[in-house]
Formats: C-alpha cells, sequence, structure tokens
C-alpha cells in the first residue's frame, strides 16, 4: 500500500512539474518583450557604468632568458626557475622599485611590475601595467636594465637577454573590458528576466484547459467559448460580442448552443439563473447575453436582468440607443417596470427575449439588492417569463452577488482562460456554495476547444477593480465603456439585431 501511494505521490509530483513547464512556456511567450527589455537594460546599464568609469591600463611585455656569468654565458634552468620565484620577495622588498623610481626621475614606480617563469626553462615574462603607454614602456626597459644588479645580492650574477619585446603597447584593452561587461550585464539582465517569469508563473497561477479546470473545481462543465475576434474600425470603442448580430461565426454560435443545452439539463425546473465570474473582465455579461439569446431563439420566453449596476454592461451588449429607467429606479419606486422593460426584436420580429437594464451607474447596493422589492421583482418576473437570467458583480471580492443568491435557483460560474488567478476562482465558488447556491456548471471563456485554438475576445486587462470603484483592491477588471445615453423615441423601445444565422436556427 505504501508502496502505491508513494507512486501515486512521484506521478502527481511529475505532472505538477510537467504543468509548471507548460505554464512558463506559455508565459514566457507573453513575456518575451519584457524579459528582451531587462536583458537590454542591464546591458546598457553595466556598458555605462564601465564606460563612464573606465581607466586605461597599457601593459608594456617582455620574454627573457637568464644566464648566469660564470667565466663565461652559462644557462641553467633550476635557477631560473629560483629567480621567479625569489622575483615577488624582491619586489615587497622594495629594493628593485627604489632603484627603477630613481633611474626613471619619480619618486615611485609609475606601474605594476609582475614576472612569471615559464617552468622547466629559464624563460621568464616580465610585465608592467601602467595608465600611461609611456611610463609602461619605460618602466619595462628600466626593470631589464636594474634587475640583474638587485638580483646580484640574491643568486649571484646574472644576465637577462630580451627574446621577444611588444614595444610601446598601444591597445588599453578597453573595448575587451566593455564587451566583456556588457555580455555579463546581458546574461544578469536575462536571468533576472527568466526569474521573474518563474515567479509570475508561481504568484499567478491561471486556468487556461478544461483539464485544469476539472482538476480545480469539482463542479460540472458547461463548456468552452472559443476565440473569436470581431473586425472593426481601428480606434473604435470595442464592442461586445452579440450571436444575434454577429452571428457568422458558427463556432461560437455552436458552443454556445452546447453550453445552453448543458445548462438546462443542470437547472431541471428551476427558472432563475445567475451569471457571475471570479473577478471583472472575465466576459459573463456577453455569456449571459448570449445565452438569453440562445434561449429565447429555442422559444423560450427569456428576462434579461442587469444586476452589475456598478458597471451595467447590457445596455451596451444590445446596441440600446435609448436610456432606460432602469432596475435601480424600479426598487427605489421612482419608475415603472413597463418603463423599464426592453423587448429584443430582429428586423421587427420578437425574439421572446425581454431587457431589463441596469440603468445609471450605483455603488450603495447593499440595501438594494437585499431589500424584499428585489423579492417581489423577481417573482414578478418569473411568472411573465419561462427563465430570468440574472448579470451579477464577480464574487470574489464583492458582496452584490451574494445578496443575490437567495432569489436564484442556479449559478452559471464564467472563467475567463488564462486571467483570474486560481485562488481568486476557488474563493469565489467557495463564496457561493457557502451561501448556499447550486452551481450548475462553469463556463471556460475564450479557451481551447476541439480543434480550436487558445483566445480571447477582447476581455485581457490589466488586473484592478478600477471599474467597480476599488481600485485600491486590485483583482482583476478592465474598465468598461458605460451605455449610450442617445435616445430613440419613446415607442421605440426596441434592441435591433441583423437576422438570425442560419447555423443557430434552433428548435
Amino acid at each position: 500500500m505504501s508502496e502505491n501511494v508513494a507512486k501515486k505521490k512521484t506521478e502527481y509530483e511529475k505532472i505538477d512539474v510537467i504543468s509548471f513547464v507548460n505554464d512558463f512556456l506559455h508565459r514566457l511567450r507573453r513575456l518575451w518583450l519584457l524579459v528582451l527589455a531587462l536583458t537590454v537594460a542591464v546591458a546598457a546599464l553595466f556598458y555605462y557604468r564601465v564606460s563612464s568609469s573606465y581607466t586605461p591600463t597599457y601593459v608594456a611585455e617582455a620574454t627573457v632568458t637568464v644566464e648566469i656569468v660564470n667565466g663565461g654565458s652559462f644557462s641553467n634552468k633550476n635557477t631560473a626557475e629560483q629567480m621567479g620565484l625569489i622575483f615577488p620577495y624582491i619586489l615587497t622588498s622594495g629594493a628593485l622599485s627604489d632603484v627603477i623610481a630613481q633611474d626613471l626621475g619619480m619618486t615611485s614606480v609609475p606601474g605594476t611590475i609582475n614576472v612569471t617563469c615559464i617552468r622547466g626553462t629559464n624563460l621568464l615574462t616580465i610585465t608592467v601595467s601602467s595608465w600611461d603607454a609611456n611610463y609602461a614602456y619605460d618602466t619595462l626597459q628600466s626593470v631589464l636594465r636594474n634587475y640583474p644588479s638587485v638580483a646580484q645580492f640574491v643568486v649571484g650574477q646574472t644576465e637577462l637577454k630580451v627574446i621577444d619585446d611588444n614595444g610601446i603597447p598601444t591597445d588599453s584593452g578597453r573595448e575587451s573590458v566593455i564587451r566583456g561587461s556588457v555580455k555579463k550585464g546581458a546574461a544578469i539582465g536575462f536571468a533576472l528576466g527568466m526569474l521573474f517569469v518563474a515567479f509570475h508563473v508561481a504568484a499567478f497561477r491561471t486556468v487556461r484547459s478544461e483539464s485544469e479546470l476539472r482538476s480545480l473545481l469539482n463542479i460540472p462543465f458547461l463548456g468552452t467559448l472559443p476565440f473569436y475576434r470581431k473586425k472593426q474600425r481601428r480606434n473604435a470603442a470595442r464592442t461586445e460580442i452579440n450571436i444575434l448580430k454577429d452571428g457568422e461565426n458558427s463556432d461560437y454560435v455552436e458552443s454556445v448552443r452546447l453550453i445552453r443545452t448543458r445548462l438546462e439539463r443542470q437547472m431541471e425546473d428551476r427558472k432563475v439563473l445567475m451569471v457571475t465570474s471570479s473577478i471583472s473582465g472575465e466576459g459573463k455579461s456577453t455569456v449571459a447575453a448570449n445565452l438569453a439569446i440562445s434561449m429565447a431563439r429555442k422559444g423560450k420566453r427569456v428576462i434579461l436582468v442587469d444586476c452589475d449596476l456598478r458597471n451595467p454592461t447590457v445596455s451596451k451588449i444590445f446596441g440600446l440607443q435609448e436610456k432606460y429607467p432602469g432596475l435601480v429606479s424600479i426598487l427605489r419606486g421612482t419608475s415603472r417596470l413597463e418603463d423599464s422593460l426592453c423587448e429584443v426584436q430582429d428586423h421587427g420580429t420578437p425574439i421572446g427575449l425581454t431587457l431589463l437594464p441596469g440603468g445609471e451607474r450605483e455603488s450603495r447596493l447593499v440595501e438594494i439588492l437585499s431589500s424584499e422589492d428585489m423579492k417581489k421583482l423577481i417573482d414578478t418576473l418569473q411568472a411573465r417569463a419561462d427563465i430570468v437570467i440574472l448579470d451579477t458583480p464577480p464574487s470574489a471580492v464583492l458582496v452584490d452577488a451574494m445578496m443575490l443568491v437567495r432569489y436564484v435557483d442556479a449559478v452559471a460560474y464564467v472563467i475567463m482562460s488564462d486571467y483570474a488567478r486560481r485562488r481568486y476562482i476557488y474563493e469565489g465558488v467557495e463564496e457561493l456554495t457557502s451561501a448556499g447556491a447550486h452551481i450548475a456548471g462553469c463556463i471556460l471563456n475564450g479557451g481551447k476547444t476541439r480543434g480550436g485554438r487558445y483566445g480571447y475576445y477582447g476581455y485581457k486587462g490589466k488586473y484592478g477593480y478600477g471599474s467597480y470603484g476599488y481600485g485600491a483592491r486590485a483583482y482583476g477588471a478592465e474598465k468598461k465603456s458605460a451605455p449610450s445615453d442617445q435616445k430613440k423615441s419613446g415607442s421605440e423601445r426596441k434592441a435591433s439585431g441583423k437576422k438570425p444565422s442560419k447555423t443557430d436556427d434552433e428548435s
């Protein structure tokens, strides 16, 4: 038994590592410009630092042989090696430095002297480094002239014979030093960029597929809405998808139909459906609108209520030109229900869908949504329709949706692919279930369908709750445009659209 447990644990860890790597590569494709920018920025910083503070160093070098004079020329390799070992001692003693400084007419040696011995030979390589090329060369020549006289007291009488002398140095190595510094900076910048991507993956885990969603939540999966990019003029305001007017995308329409069918099975005899999400910007309002259209086309009487009073969007989705009193006015008793309802028509023909727009934005909603008037309104709407759909604010960070749970029979939970963090998704669903909601299932918006591709319909935005007046609590939303205030005549309270697509001609 323990072996099986260990095996399952190993398999789970392996899958988790693979998932992390896949998420990392996916996020890297999105953030590669940031990685490139960090690489270039740090490389430029290193270049500026080195080029502005670099002190040129010129190196004069000579290779010599050591010969001991003893009644004639005589080469002794052991003595040469011994000289190479003793030379540092001679330098630190200050004897050679004093002689060289006096020879050059200076108070100190204008450079750094170093010597190395080629092992097993009587060859010595002497180098002098200085900030001035002439000082480096003059100091080297002084070493060659004066070193034997100083070393005489240590190893006896010697003679240096120059084999190779590079002359006055002309290259300070500036380009090489700067090039190396830039490479180092680029490597550090690239590493920082990759670390940022890894941190982003670890801290901002999202859901991108049906399998990930099923592993995260133990609720039914209703389906995936595919990528759909609407063609629009440059600099034009963004418009949400509406299958009544944009029915030419058969994949999207078919996906809405499939989700509607599965949702109806989950709801059974339930009549009031809430559509919500974890955070703003996940497309819940668009999903609610298109589900309402699909259900109406099947022959049901549907009423779509815009309960997202902090950021009402239904009017914009259906392109309403007239400004309606809205839900808030009804609950406050300043308007009649009949004056706020809008019948959706397609080329003058009602499709069985009625809208109740939200009206003006409202921030003080707890008392309104939890009032007895709200319950009476929903009861009235149920008597007029086969199904009532409530488009509510996100549930992860606002209490608005919790206020409405007591009035609804089922909840459809919309999740945008690769958008909301997993913990927000989990928290939103947990809040709903804690309030006693029956979650009919979840919908992956902008995900990857079979034979399809990853994508989204214009909802990706910066994390933040500015559109709901919660800018300090950055949970995720991009601001949406308010509905148009342009009016038609009072008798034309209709939402127009194109002729239904044949692919969505449902029975």
